[in-house]
């Protein structure tokens, strides 16, 4: 089923910390969206040299999570990494101001659907962790929750609005860090519930790690590469256009 395609306005915009710039952006054709929404995914649509672009075949168009939702008018919030990867949406992300008009598609449905599990491992950078803080609302409250999110300085933390602990992993090694938290973790009866969405060579390192060293099974892990090191985001989407077409 193709996404739908709302118009947008860009409300405000504010540099959040060193690498995150936060986007807020409203429509009339927001209204159905709710809370529930928070840490879905949308389809923003670039603008062309600050020219909005509906279609969706033209476009070029980039994956972001839905950081908040206002209750009032469906204005949604997205967090934008950047001072970190080139691409065309990191650059939009840098100028963009108050009344630039845009689209968005969507939103798509969450990537982790079992909300009725014991014990769960969320893993995740700035390009995931709105993805993160929506999860951590939707799970069980009996649950145990391991959370371990990268960033790149303390100045990049940001509130996930949750009462339930996250850790920050606060390095330039996160290849290390993330398998030194996942080797350290407590083992239990029932395999983990896994979602992680980093750079993409890490992601391929540390699900080898859990199915063969820790035994959890594929069927378990929900994983995603948002990134990949030594890629701008285009050659990247058209690597993994190629993979798809070839697999």
């Amino acid at each position: 089923m193709a996404k739908k395609v709302r118009k947008a306005t860009v409300l405000s915009t504010k540099q959040l910390t060193p690498h995150l710039q936060r986007i807020v952006l409203g429509s009339e054709e927001f209204t159905d969206l709710t809370s529930d929404h928070i840490g879905s995914y949308v389809k923003v649509l670039i603008p062309k040299n600050g020219v909005a672009d509906f279609n969706l075949k033209t476009a070029c168009m980039r994956s972001y999570t839905i950081q908040n939702v206002n209750k009032s008018n469906g204005a949604i919030t997205l967090d934008f990494v950047i001072n970190m990867h080139q691409g065309p949406a990191t650059n939009w992300a840098k100028v963009a101001k108050a009344g630039d008009e845009l689209a968005i598609a969507g939103p798509g449905p969450k990537k982790l659907d079992n909300f009725t599990h014991r014990h769960y491992i969320l893993m995740g950078d700035l390009t995931s962790v709105n993805a993160i803080k929506g999860y951590i609302k939707q799970l069980p409250i009996n649950a145990k929750i391991d959370a371990f999110i990268h960033a790149p300085t303390k100045a990049d933390i940001i509130s996930l609005d949750s009462t339930r602990q996250v850790n920050w992993l606060i390095t330039t090694t996160p290849e290390i860090e993330m398998a030194n938290a996942l080797s350290t973790l407590q083992q239990h009866e029932q395999p983990p519930i896994i979602f992680m969405a980093l750079e993409a060579g890490l992601v391929r390192e540390l699900k080898t790690l859990l199915t063969s060293k820790l035994a959890v099974p594929r069927t378990n892990i929900v994983s995603s590469g948002y990134w990949k090191k030594g890629l701008n985001s285009e050659n990247y989407k058209l690597e993994r256009q190629a993979n798809t077409q070839t697999a």
